[in-house]
């Protein structure tokens, strides 16, 4: 019986995904509304050590990563630096790609390009075989075509040194969506801090500071409304096993009822802890964990010379597992 519910499971999905795609972009045309979980996809994370950590980022990003997670966390490159990464979600059903690259420019500081990309496949549009009639025996639902749903993101970035230590940066995002051949175009900002000491590390982010728009060709504007980022890394080496140490506490603050979707839930405002701990060996080999809302995420990684290849891991029950592989470059 569990083969057969679990693709039960994943066909509802499927449905649920072309219901819900189909009616944030074509319902109530013309009207401005608050996009809840309009911009979900850019909530995914880049890079497998970020997932393999819990979702954290904010702090400790790889540099090639930091136009994502942090645009302040730029200023901290010494070397070019570039990362791509697949990763697949729902058994596959959704997939998700990230490029990031980094280069240092002048005076401390560095630029950063982001490019993300989402999809969902084989998504059925269905109708009535006879719309004018109600649903009923001698009128079922019947799947009339198929299509899929694309997100696109395309992210330029700056860090640079701040005062009393501190580095700031900032993000400029171009958003695309497309469904069932209509699609939406938009704009955001993120903003961000960074600071590290011996042993500690801090960072702060609020995204989409303007609120980002997407307008979509059917007259409909969804607003993504801003977020904060925040938290604090602790680290340490250990000499004497030839390894380093670090535990990392991040949240995301929405403000937004997003009910259980998130861990904590307050009205308007919501927030979303993370957790997570990496333990490096000889500087080669990774080992990671972490805890993303409720869920429990693991990975590894390998690093020879100036080649990463990292690996993260994330089970959910219901919808399937989440694997997520990064191979990352740095060069002078």
């Amino acid at each position: 019986m569990q083969p057969f519910a679990k693709q039960l499971r994943m066909q509802s999905l499927m449905f649920s995904l072309a219901f819900i795609f189909c009616c944030a972009g074509f319902a109530n045309a013309g009207a401005i509304t608050v996009g809840r979980f309009a911009g979900e996809f850019l909530d995914l994370g880049a890079g497998a050590r970020s997932l393999a950590m819990g979702g954290t980022g904010v702090t400790v990003s790889s540099i090639q990563t930091s136009g994502y997670h942090n645009p302040a966390r730029l200023a901290y490159a010494r070397k070019h630096a570039a990362e791509l990464m697949h990763a697949s979600y729902f058994d596959n059903l959704y997939t998700y790609d990230f490029l990031g690259f980094a280069k240092p420019i002048r005076k401390g500081a560095s630029a950063g390009i982001t490019l993300l990309y989402a999809r969902v496949g084989d998504i059925p549009l269905t109708a009535l075989q006879n719309p004018s009639q109600p649903l009923g025996d001698d009128n079922r639902v019947r799947v009339t075509d198929m299509t899929s749903s694309n997100e696109l993101a395309l992210m330029g970035s700056i860090g640079a040194p701040g005062p009393w230590g501190w580095k700031w940066g900032g993000t400029a995002k171009l958003l695309m969506k497309s469904v069932a051949g209509k699609s939406a175009y938009g704009i955001g900002f993120d903003v961000g801090l960074a600071r590290e000491f011996s042993h500690v590390a801090l960072g702060v982010v609020l995204r989409d500071v303007t609120g980002s728009a997407l307008v979509w060709t059917t007259g409909r504007t969804e607003i993504i409304p801003p977020s904060v980022a925040f938290g604090g890394a602790w680290g340490t080496k250990i000499p004497n096993l030839h390894a380093r140490a670090r535990i990392v506490a991040e949240a995301v603050g929405r403000f937004e009822d997003r009910g259980d979707a998130e861990a904590i839930n307050a009205g308007i405002l919501s927030l979303d802890p993370r957790l997570g701990a990496e333990y490096i060996i000889s500087e080669v080999l990774a080992l990671r964990g972490g805890l993303l809302g409720k869920n429990v995420t693991a990975g590894a990684g390998i690093l020879v010379s100036s080649v990463t290849l990292d690996y993260a891991f994330q089970a959910h029950e219901e919808l399937g597992n989440t694997h997520r592989v990064s191979l990352g470059l740095s060069w002078k």
